[in-house]
């Protein structure tokens, strides 16, 4: 079973409504953004801009296999983008 703790910050936790979260069953960055957002389609947008850092290192592709145990930081755009 795949665990990953999510820190989100600024506007993508304000949307998500806290903080942190813990996901299961997630293998990839893709698949945590469906299970994030679910049928919110506010949060989807925001996390359709945001930036993902898994363990510290920056990740660009969706596709980004999520190892057991990291850990993804969720930064929305900000100073201008």
């Amino acid at each position: 079973m795949t665990r990953v703790r999510v820190r989100l910050f600024a506007g993508a936790a304000e949307a998500f409504g806290r903080p942190e979260t813990e996901v299961e069953e997630v293998s990839d960055l893709s698949g945590l953004i469906t299970e994030l957002s679910g049928e919110d389609t506010r949060l989807s947008e925001i996390l359709d801009q945001c930036s993902f850092f898994v363990d510290g290192e920056h990740h660009r592709s969706l596709d980004t296999d999520l190892p057991d145990g990291c850990r993804v930081d969720v930064l929305p755009p900000f100073a201008g983008g």
